[in-house]
C-alpha cells in the first residue's frame, strides 16, 4: 500500500541521503514507500545538530520525537507532522520494532556530544547506532538479512569519508588510517552475509570500496578532501550488486 509523502520531504532526503534514496529506488514500490518514510525520519533526527546551537535544545528535539513514538506504538492519536505521519503509516504495514527507532534516536544524540571517541570500539559502537541501526530497520521493512553488519560498514566508511569536517572533534583522537582499515574488516564482514529481499535497500554498501579506494589513492588529503565518486558510477554499482545478490 502506497504511503504518502511530502514531495518536499522527499527533496530534503533526496539531498541529504542520496545514495540510500537511489537504493531504495530499486525496491518494488511498496517497499520504497516504506523505506522513504524511515529515511525521512532518520533525516529529521541527523539535521537536529545543525539547527541548533545548544545541546539542550537539541535533546529536546529529540525527546519530541520520542514522544512522537510513544504516540506512534501507543494507542492514543498520532501528532500530525509531514514526517511522523508516513512514519506511522509505514509501522502499521511493517510492524516495524520499535527497538531500531529507538536505537536511531539514541544514536544520533551522540552528534551533540563534543568529546572526541577515545577509541575505534567507541566509533563502530557509533557507527551501529546510527548507520546500524538504520540499515537494520530497512532490511526487516524488506524481510531480508545483514543490516547491522551492512550498516556498520557504511558508518564507518562515513566516518572517514566526513574526516575533513570532524579531524578536530568526534574523531581527533583516531588516526585516518585507522578508519580506513575498521571500514575495510566491516565490509568484509557484511560480505559473508546474504541480504536477500533486503539487498536493494542495502545496496548504497556496495559503494564502500569504491569509497576506500578513492581515500586510499595518491595525493588524498583526508584534512581537506572528501572523495568524489559520480553518481553515475554509483548507480552502475548498486545496479550490479542487486544483479550479482551480493554487496
Amino acid at each position: 500500500m502506497a504511503i504518502p509523502i511530502d514531495s518536499s520531504v522527499m527533496d530534503r532526503v533526496g539531498a541529504a541521503d542520496p545514495d540510500r534514496v537511489r537504493a531504495a529506488r530499486l525496491a518494488d514500490p511498496d517497499v520504497r514507500d516504506r523505506l522513504f518514510a524511515l529515511y525521512a525520519f532518520h533525516a529529521e533526527l541527523a539535521k537536529v545538530p545543525e539547527l541548533v546551537t545548544e545541546p539542550m535544545m537539541g535533546r529536546i528535539r529529540y525527546q519530541w520525537w520520542r514522544d512522537c513514538l510513544g504516540e506512534i506504538y501507543g494507542s492514543g492519536p498520532v501528532r500530525a507532522h509531514e514526517v511522523s505521519t508516513p512514519l506511522a503509516e509505514m509501522v502499521v504495514q511493517t510492524g516495524l520494532s520499535r527497538f531500531y527507532l529507538d536505537r536511531l534516536i539514541d544514536g544520533r544524540e551522540r552528534d551533540l556530544d563534543p568529546r572526541p571517541f577515545e577509541t575505534m570500539d567507541a566509533a563502530t559502537a557509533y557507527a551501529d547506532a546510527t548507520s546500524g541501526a538504520l540499515a537494520a530497520a530497512a532490511a526487516t521493512i524488506c524481510g531480508g538479512e545483514g543490516g547491522v553488519a551492512a550498516g556498520r560498514a557504511w558508518g564507518l566508511c562515513g566516518l572517514a569519508r566526513s574526516y575533513r569536517y570532524y579531524k578536530d572533534g568526534m574523531l581527533k583522537e583516531l588516526p585516518f588510517d585507522t578508519i580506513l582499515a575498521a571500514s575495510e574488516e566491516a565490509y568484509r564482514e557484511a560480505r559473508t552475509v546474504k541480504p536477500g529481499a533486503a539487498l536493494p535497500a542495502l545496496a548504497y554498501v556496495s559503494l564502500v570500496p569504491g569509497f576506500l579506494k578513492r581515500m586510499r589513492g595518491q595525493g588524498f588529503d583526508p584534512a581537506g578532501q572528501v572523495p568524489d565518486y559520480a553518481p553515475f558510477l554509483k548507480q552502475v554499482r548498486m545496479l550490479k550488486a542487486v544483479g550479482s545478490g551480493r554487496l
